[in-house]
């Protein structure tokens, strides 16, 4: 292949390096929107053509924007332009996984998987604070943010505090909400911690992954402004898409 260059992109005598020439238009396909979030841009050949480089500019060039985070390189299929990590502050007080998707101006839509009333098992009664052999509502969830699903939510209900939440629209009204408008009382504080988890075949299916990829799982137990605990969430997140944040305070 004849390595000629494209004077609209490349320019050799220009005392930029050819690589970070290269950097630059691929930056600006990225940027532009010429290459979509999660779309594959031109293999090394084809981008070798089209600038007239050699490979190993185009080789420096993707790596360069693989460090910043701007492309991701997977075996076997090819670069990809990474999508926008999905910010979950930690510092913002205790809101919803809809209601900060929201915030960050995220389309994304939920999927029912399961819905149903089960009988409390000793796990479930401990967190809900219920009797075993309770009714509790056992919800499943997928929510995908523009189009993408990367989070497999688990929901359990205390549903002696929350009457008729079983018959509520969980596609199109958050979970918090429904809690607050059918209990009576606010949400007021949550116990909450992430684990490192591998993808069983449930999740992995559900968010396109394959098993045993990594995964960040949040435990949740939620409770009203009366100290009832409300409930027990277990959230499997895409950990290639999520990004959790806080700031510290200096002790003095």
């Amino acid at each position: 292949m004849t390595n000629r260059v494209n004077n609209s992109h490349i320019k050799k005598d220009c005392p930029t390096p050819i690589y970070m020439q290269v950097v630059d238009y691929l930056r600006e396909n990225i940027a532009s929107g010429a290459w979509e979030q999660a779309s594959k841009i031109p293999s090394e050949v084809e981008l070798m053509s089209t600038l007239g480089v050699s490979r190993g500019s185009i080789k420096k060039a993707i790596s360069r924007l693989v460090d910043e985070g701007l492309l991701e390189q997977i075996q076997g299929k090819g670069t990809y332009v990474k999508s926008k990590d999905i910010s979950f502050p930690l510092t913002e007080g205790l809101i919803s996984f809809s209601e900060s998707l929201i915030e960050q101006g995220l389309s994304f839509e939920t999927s029912i998987l399961d819905c149903e009333i089960r009988k409390s098992d000793e796990d479930i009664s401990r967190h809900l604070g219920i009797v075993e052999g309770s009714d509790y509502l056992h919800l499943e969830r997928v929510r995908s943010v523009e189009g993408e699903p990367v989070m497999f939510i688990e929901n359990n209900i205390n549903m002696a505090l929350v009457p008729g939440i079983e018959t509520a629209d969980f596609v199109n009204e958050g979970l918090f909400a429904i809690i607050e408008r059918l209990s009576g009382h606010q949400i007021e504080y949550s116990k909450t911690s992430f684990v490192a988890k591998l993808a069983d075949t449930q999740r992995a299916d559900a968010l396109g992954l394959s098993t045993q990829s990594p995964l960040l799982q949040q435990l949740q137990t939620v409770y009203l402004d009366n100290d009832s605990a409300i409930e027990y969430a277990r959230v499997w997140l895409k950990s290639s898409r999520f990004q959790l944040g806080t700031v510290f305070q200096r002790r003095h």
